[in-house]
């Protein structure tokens, strides 16, 4: 079983549940996207949101955690049945429909902490954004905020170099871990979080960054064991910082149990859903 994953912080209770399912048979990783093995048929892979995204679109997985704005991007999406349950009737079908498998996600109530955008300009004078190249979806959240919320045009820049000092009139999108230093690293005079405008924007709407997508028929006959191990992970956070094999570094216990257990919503409940319909419905046909 083929299981992309993100390589960030906000997965260890996921990975850690993964983990826990089956005995771990390899903790080497020589390359961001090297593939781990996470027990006896399961291969886990850990990637940017970017690359996990590529990996769900090209076919070259069967489940993977896929960013929310790219999900619309699997080939044979369709807004009215990727939330629907896979029954063994579907196998019959030409085509399989991707869709979402479990009742958890990467999702955020208010703010969220790890996606911003800083700077030291207010909005309105900003004029150019540098976009975090390892993100699809923080990318069409700004823009949907920017057209839609904060009433501004600026130019937009793909950039992958977050350590740059940003210029009178210029701000830049940051995600993941790597929003903890920067913050240190400077005092912004104005560090929006994208989460907590999106709820502003939509009068109290969760975000959704991430959800478990089933690419293939296996993926999805997979579903109730990795909702079962997401589970045991989200029940676990405490264990999962410290025990989980498969990370990208070691964390502050402290600051990663606050993170995980305050800015962090796991549950994919009905009212992230409907988010992700609206969400979905802006970048798909901008208003």
């Amino acid at each position: 079983m083929r299981i992309t994953a993100v390589s960030y912080l906000n997965t260890l209770p996921f990975i850690y549940g993964i983990e826990q399912q089956a005995a771990v048979s390899s903790a080497l990783s020589t390359e961001e996207a090297g593939r781990l093995l996470a027990g006896e048929g399961i291969a886990l892979s850990l990637r940017v949101p970017a690359l996990c995204a590529a990996d769900a679109v090209d076919g070259k997985t069967d489940i993977a955690l896929v960013p929310t704005a790219v999900i619309p991007r699997i080939p044979g999406f369709s807004i009215s049945s990727v939330f629907q349950s896979f029954e063994p009737s579907d196998r019959s079908s030409a085509a399989f429909t991707p869709r979402i498998i479990t009742d958890y996600c990467i999702g955020a109530e208010g703010a969220v902490d790890t996606v911003v955008l800083l700077s030291d300009t207010p909005l309105a004078g900003i004029r150019h954004v540098y976009l975090d190249s390892h993100s699809r979806t923080s990318v069409q959240l700004v823009r949907v905020l920017a057209r839609e919320y904060w009433r501004i045009e600026p130019e937009w820049i793909d950039s992958a170099d977050c350590s740059r000092k940003l210029q009178p009139g210029e701000a830049m999108v940051a995600i993941g871990d790597k929003v903890f230093a920067l913050r240190e690293e400077h005092r912004y005079a104005y560090c929006y979080d994208l989460a907590q405008e999106w709820s502003d924007f939509t009068g109290g709407l969760p975000f959704v960054f991430a959800a478990w997508v089933a690419c293939t028929e296996a993926g999805a006959e997979f579903a109730p064991t990795l909702n079962r191990a997401l589970a045991y992970g989200v029940e676990h956070v405490a264990e999962s910082i410290t025990g989980t094999v498969n990370r990208s570094r070691d964390f502050d216990v402290g600051t990663a149990y606050n993170y995980l257990t305050r800015a962090i919503k796991f549950r994919l409940d009905d009212r992230k859903r409907a988010a992700m319909r609206l969400f979905w419905e802006k970048v798909i046909t901008p208003g």
